[in-house]
């Protein structure tokens, strides 16, 4: 066992590791910059100050996580699929009926002794259990899942979480687990012809779509969406300086546009208010500008990278797919994250992995880099594997 924990020592990506807990840090920093500067109202400094604090604390027990997921065989972890789906499931059930929040059911609280109360988001949790459910499920049934009545079965286990997600209401983290499963599908095998037929049918309701927002009253979407929802599209179709709904984006193009190339200088925040978490990319786009921009652009595309070569390299269809469901969990969330800051989506509220504020999040994308990290170790069979496997 010390033998084979030094030779598994030897091959875990460090850099990757690194960079990952580098970027996480940079995140307590600019939450620190968002509530704490010199230009930001002082009532709002006096109510928040402590949010930096609290993810220091995220990021700390985060890379315990991410050091615990990387000894864990995923194997092994992947081996109870089934029941991590039920407890997915459960969760999000859960949440649906007992969940708080301004308006919405996504968090559960939990009362922690002395550290107050742990709020807990079960549709964060739901892209890392997704991700390992259909990693395991496609490996299992590979030579199955291509067939209608499986691709039928599919569609319901894909469909219901991100149907439950979407119900919290959180129309962004919904979206976030069906690119992630659609990428999962893809990397796992899926039919071209499938891929063909899907895109036939679901064709015409992107065109529906298009044409009802050429509407002035739209008469499909504002039955489907919120009226919040539907606020934010129509902010991003026809937006009113000034108003309520444009305030916070309004204020993140300011804040780019002001950095300049090389930023207003650190502590210069001064137009994205609590952008502690949805706005936190346009925090650090002010104070460090384009250049810093795309460095931590970079950043991620490192991680991102790292996990797609360490999914090239995976020795079973499983751990490929895991590294590959991870890569396109942060694809996907960056994506939306810069479109929302940018004006280029509307605002539907993704975090920036690593950066943004929140225990869930920072939990689930170091405990996802830590199975990364144990997909990439070379190994030959694993005690904790059946003798049928």
């Amino acid at each position: 066992m010390a033998k084979k924990l030094r030779e598994n020592l030897r091959h875990y990506d460090y850099l990757l590791a690194l960079v990952t807990i580098a970027i996480s840090v940079f995140g307590v920093v600019m939450i620190y910059t968002a509530i704490n500067a010199p230009a930001v109202p002082q009532s709002i400094t006096n109510r928040w100050h402590w949010l930096w604090e609290r993810q220091l604390i995220h990021v700390i027990s985060g890379v315990v996580l991410m050091i615990v997921f990387a000894f864990l065989d995923y194997r092994w972890i992947a081996k109870y699929y089934i029941y991590i789906f039920g407890m997915m499931m459960m969760l999000l059930l859960v949440v649906r009926f007992i969940g708080t929040g301004d308006g919405v059911s996504r968090w559960i609280g939990i009362p922690i002794p002395g550290f107050g109360e742990l709020s807990m988001q079960p549709s964060e949790f739901a892209k890392l259990f997704m991700i390992i459910f259909l990693a395991k499920f496609l490996d299992t049934f590979q030579d199955k899942f291509n067939k209608p009545l499986w691709l039928l079965l599919l569609l319901v286990l894909v469909a219901s979480p991100v149907a439950l997600v979407a119900a919290q209401p959180s129309l962004s983290a919904s979206m976030v687990v069906l690119s992630v499963s659609l990428v999962l599908l893809f990397v796992g095998g899926l039919y071209y012809r499938t891929i063909l037929i899907g895109i036939v049918l679901t064709a015409p309701v992107g065109i529906l779509a298009w044409l009802d927002l050429q509407r002035a009253q739209p008469v499909f979407i504002t039955r489907v969406l919120r009226e919040w929802q539907w606020q934010r599209i129509a902010t991003l179709l026809d937006p009113i300086p000034g108003s309520d709904a444009f305030r916070q984006t309004e204020g993140s193009l300011f804040a780019i546009g002001t950095g300049g190339v090389s930023g207003r200088g650190f502590m210069n925040n001064s137009y994205v208010i609590l952008g502690h978490n949805d706005f936190i990319f346009s925090v650090a786009a002010e104070q460090f500008g384009f250049i810093g921009s795309v460095i931590l652009l970079g950043v991620v595309a490192f991680i991102i990278i790292r996990c797609i070569l360490i999914a090239l390299r995976a020795q079973d269809m499983t751990g490929r797919l895991i590294a590959a469901g991870v890569a396109g969990m942060i694809i996907f969330e960056t994506f939306f994250h810069v479109g929302v800051v940018t004006n280029m989506l509307p605002n539907t509220g993704v975090p920036f992995p690593f950066l943004s504020y929140g225990g869930s999040m920072i939990w689930v994308h170091m405990m996802a880099i830590g199975m990364v990290l144990n997909v990439g170790i070379p190994r030959t069979k694993s005690m904790f594997d059946d003798e049928d496997d």
